[in-house]
């Protein structure tokens, strides 16, 4: 199993979609934001969910996934703002703190699915070896096939010691003094 099978791939899609829109949402409304209808959001998330099936192909890590939230949010912003200037007749203007609760928003949206992307992997990776073992187990004859993913082990550097400091000074008239 791995995540880019077609269930597997729907689930992610599902579930970026429904963060984005749902988070993009409800800080959209409380930065002072207008509400939008029902249709409107369900379309939004709806739009969300083919973007994220189409890029969906392979897990992606925060860096990827950041400038990937900021279109989003970007995205759902202007939407929601159609739909508002629409049925409410009057503009809107983005303040600053609506722009800061998109962009933290976007931070943290990519952070949590990345996060998420990542425990999922390891999740059907573990499954598919527990698999392969019960099928070892029962000796059902069926050989079961393993790919091995490739982990990117990541170096620890050890945290700096602070330099210890002796109560013996060395500090002194230089040696030549005393020839």
């Amino acid at each position: 199993m791995q995540v880019r099978q077609t269930p597997f791939r729907l689930l992610r899609a599902a579930v970026f979609a429904a963060v984005s829109g749902s988070v993009s949402l409800l800080l959209h409304l409380w930065s002072g934001g207008n509400a939008p209808g029902p249709l409107q959001f369900a379309a939004a998330v709806g739009l969300l969910f083919v973007a994220a099936y189409g890029i969906g192909g392979r897990q992606r890590g925060f860096l990827a996934l950041s400038p990937l939230c900021f279109a989003a949010q970007f995205g759902l912003h202007e939407f929601f703002e159609i739909g508002a200037v629409a049925t409410a007749g009057h503009a809107h203007g983005a303040g600053l703190s609506m722009w800061l609760v998109h962009i933290a928003a976007a931070l943290a949206q990519a952070s949590w699915l990345a996060r998420g992307d990542a425990a999922f992997a390891t999740l059907l990776d573990a499954l598919t070896l527990l698999f392969a073992r019960a099928m070892r187990v029962l000796g059902a004859g069926a050989l079961v096939v393993i790919r091995p993913r490739r982990f990117a082990m990541r170096a620890q550097t050890p945290r700096p010691v602070p330099s210890v400091r002796t109560a013996i000074s060395h500090r002194g008239p230089p040696l030549f003094a005393f020839s």
